[in-house]
This record gives C-alpha cells, sequence and structure tokens, in this order.
C-alpha cells in the first residue's frame, strides 16, 4: 500500500465565503477527531451561530416557523448562500446541566451517511471556555455507534454562552425513517473525559430526506496519469449534499481531487474526502450545500499535482 495522502491545511482550497466571514470578524475554528485507520479525510465548514430560546421538540421537519436568535444550521454548512432545509430538520430545544455548566441541543439534521448538531452552552462561572475549546459528543444511532469521524467547531456569542456545532460523518447508510439517537457530549478537548455528560434521547424524522434521495449508478473506469485507474462507483444526490464514492483500490496512490464545476464555469470544493486504495476501501467526497438535483454539474478529477484528468457529466433526474 502506498503512503497516505499528506496534505498540510494550506493546501486545502478556502472557499471566498470563508475569507468572507473573517472579514465580518466571526472567530471561527474546526478540527476533527477520528475513528477510522490511518487514512485522511479533510473537512471544510463555515462557522454559524444559533440558539433556540425554548424548549420544544418537533419530529416532523418543518421548524421554519420557529423563532431563533442568530444563524440557523445552514449557516454553519455555507455561510453566505441562502438555504433552507427546514424540512429535514428536527428541532429539539432540551437542556442539561452538570458542573460544568448548561447545554442545549437546539436541532439535529441527518444527511446521507452524515448527521449535524447543534448546540448552546453555557459555562458554569468558574468555567473557562473560549472558540478554542471543543466538545464532542458519542452518538448511537438506533442503538449502533457509526460514527467515523466527528467534526466540531466553537463559536462565541459572548462571555458566558457559545454554540457549539457538531458534523459526524457515518459509516453506513441509515435507511429507517424515523431515526432515535442517544446523543451523549462526553468529551472535552479531545480526550478528557467529562465525568457527568449531557445527554440526550430524541428521535428525528428523515422521511422527506429519503424521500427525495437520489443514488446514480455509474460504475466509470478513469486511467490516471501513474498507470492505476480510480471506478467512480455512484453518485447519491440529496437537497443537503452531493456524495461521490469511488474506489482506488487499482491505484498506487491515494492522491486524487474532486470538484464539481456547474453549467456557467463557478467551481466548487469539497466539504470533505476518504480517500483509501486498501482492497474494500470505500472512498469518497463529498460537497455540502450543493444539490445537483437543481442545476447541472460536471465532476472534475484531478490527479495530486492538480493535473486534470477528465470531466464527467451527470445527471440524477430520474
Amino acid at each position: 500500500m502506498s503512503n497516505p495522502i499528506k496534505q498540510e491545511v494550506d493546501k486545502i482550497e478556502i472557499p471566498d465565503e470563508l475569507h468572507d466571514r473573517v472579514k465580518l470578524g466571526v472567530e471561527k475554528a474546526k478540527v476533527e477527531r477520528k475513528k477510522t485507520k490511518n487514512k485522511w479525510l479533510f473537512p471544510v465548514t463555515a462557522a454559524a451561530v444559533i440558539i433556540l430560546s425554548f424548549s420544544l421538540s418537533i419530529h416532523n421537519g418543518a421548524i421554519a416557523s420557529i423563532p431563533f436568535v442568530g444563524e440557523v444550521i445552514e449557516k454553519y454548512i455555507h455561510s453566505t448562500e441562502k438555504l433552507d432545509y427546514s424540512s429535514y430538520k428536527t428541532a429539539i430545544g432540551e437542556t442539561a446541566e452538570n458542573e460544568l455548566g448548561k447545554l442545549t441541543l437546539n436541532e439535529v439534521m441527518m444527511d446521507a451517511q452524515q448527521l449535524f448538531l447543534s448546540a448552546t452552552f453555557e459555562p458554569a462561572d468558574d468555567v473557562e471556555f473560549d472558540y478554542q475549546t471543543y466538545i464532542f459528543p458519542t452518538v448511537k444511532i438506533n442503538g449502533k455507534d457509526l460514527t467515523s469521524t466527528t467534526g466540531v467547531q466553537s463559536v462565541e456569542l459572548n462571555d458566558s454562552m457559545f454554540t457549539i456545532y457538531n458534523d459526524l460523518e457515518l459509516n453506513e447508510p441509515i435507511d429507517t425513517e424515523n431515526v432515535q439517537l442517544e446523543v451523549s457530549y462526553d468529551t472535552w478537548n479531545f480526550e478528557t473525559p467529562i465525568e457527568q455528560p449531557w445527554t440526550f434521547d430524541v428521535e428525528v424524522s428523515q422521511k422527506t430526506l429519503l424521500a427525495e434521495k437520489n443514488v446514480l449508478e455509474m460504475n466509470k473506469a478513469i486511467p490516471l496519469t501513474d498507470g492505476g485507474t480510480v471506478t467512480i462507483e455512484k453518485v447519491v444526490a440529496t437537497p443537503i449534499s452531493t456524495i461521490v464514492y469511488y474506489d482506488l483500490s487499482k491505484n498506487a496512490s491515494e492522491d486524487i481531487r474532486f470538484k464539481l464545476k456547474s453549467e456557467d464555469g463557478r467551481v466548487k470544493t469539497f466539504s470533505s474526502a476518504y480517500s483509501s486504495n486498501d482492497e474494500g476501501d470505500q472512498s469518497f467526497v463529498r460537497f455540502n450545500g450543493i444539490n445537483v438535483e437543481e442545476e447541472q454539474y460536471d465532476l472534475m478529477v484531478y490527479d495530486g499535482e492538480d493535473k486534470p484528468l477528465c470531466e464527467i457529466s451527470f445527471n440524477t433526474n430520474k
């Protein structure tokens, strides 16, 4: 097997909207805790702020009319585009408290092999917390721990209130319309266990998401410059993201790049990616905030030196 991809943070293409957020003075941090093998996953996510001001639980989406203070989870996915995922989110509004402070689970959203959580943390008076302090959850989905990686972001609202965002990549799809979640915020700053974790047992619905999810089988082999091949297996399109699954087991290198190009020439970079040439491993690249059913995109494939290999047009419309 070849050496893993070694791509430093300064080589990751940062979307323009992230620079805009910096200009607005929004402090943000994005880190990741991995549970997978020694492979590489690269996340790029915009900052956002959200608070639910009351206790409410909805299991069938439709939260557009709920009053919020700050921003909604869509802003975490994309800071500037006007996204509306009201039909796919579940508002929770439950609060738990321990000696570290109060934590309110605001809303939850399922996507294809992905889960988004937003929470508001109010630290106790003697607890030091800032945007570089992180809280990680352990999540069981229908009774099973399916998390492969967990991303986290802390956003300061004021000196005594912070938004905590987590996005979890899952190692298998969830096909049930109703999903039982056991959420335990049990880790402080990567490795420090929380003695009395904040826990929430909630049910969310992904009925609308499943009805609108589309899978395009491709099985297209692409020759690479080093003599190997990459096979584009399928594209999974939801209203929230587009995921390209590919097989690299017939290539010596794991160093490959993907972008999406719209009909008017706009190029979209990935949100996260997992690349492995181990036999049996499934690699993927995810583009959050892009719905290829609403606009035609071409998949652009590059080698590790950013040399274009090919462009593939695909249409997921049934």
